[in-house]
Parts: structure tokens; C-alpha cells; sequence
């Protein structure tokens, strides 16, 4: 997938990257923005994701994968600066891989049922 082209599908694309722990397209676009800017109030509003809401979802993917995927430089409750770990990186462009196959297959298979 090319970057800057991430057009939500017609269904929601959820990944599960390791066993119980699943990233959705919203939680990837959020990450993606992450590593490309390095601000989480940028990322959350690039992504049109509510910055609490932002805040809240980073704090649950870091419980729920065996390896926090975002760092906070400082107190996590009070910083704008995060970073994506090397966990996250390799679990964005795992997801993306896989994305880009999904949405193919599902835009097959529409075209298909028209």
C-alpha cells in the first residue's frame, strides 16, 4: 500500500496479530501516524481520532500485546511525544501487509456479486 493512501475499506479489517491481541484500521492508521510524526495529539488528529480516545487506545494495545508497541517519553498520562518500539514498527507493517490482501480480496469479491 502506497504511503498516504489508506482508504478505509467497506468492512472493518481486524488482524489478529498475536493470539487475543487484534489491531483494526483505525488502531493502524493511529500508529502509522505515530511513527511518521512522533506526536500524539498530530497522530490523533490526523486521524481523526478523538485525542482521549487516542490516548486510551495506545494504553490498551501496550496491555494487550505480549511487547508495548508505543512508547511515552515521561509520564504517559502528561506527554505529547510517543514513538512507536520496535514491536510496534514490525506489528504496523505486518498489519499493512495484510490489509492490503484483505482489502483486495474484498473488492474481488464485490466486483464479482455486480
Amino acid at each position: 500500500m502506497k504511503k498516504g493512501i489508506m482508504i478505509p475499506p467497506g468492512n472493518c479489517v481486524i488482524v489478529e496479530m498475536e493470539k487475543q491481541a487484534m489491531l483494526g484500521y483505525r488502531g493502524a492508521v493511529l500508529l502509522s501516524e505515530i511513527q511518521r510524526c512522533g506526536s500524539l495529539v498530530h497522530s490523533a488528529k490526523s486521524s481523526k481520532i478523538d485525542l482521549r480516545h487516542a490516548h486510551d487506545l495506545i494504553l490498551e494495545l501496550n496491555r494487550t500485546f505480549s511487547q508495548p508497541l508505543v512508547e511515552f517519553t515521561g509520564n504517559p498520562n502528561d506527554t505529547d511525544v510517543v514513538a512507536l518500539t520496535e514491536k510496534g514498527e514490525t506489528t504496523i507493517h505486518f498489519y499493512w501487509n495484510q490489509f492490503e490482501s484483505t482489502c483486495l480480496s474484498i473488492m474481488e469479491e464485490r466486483s464479482r456479486q455486480y
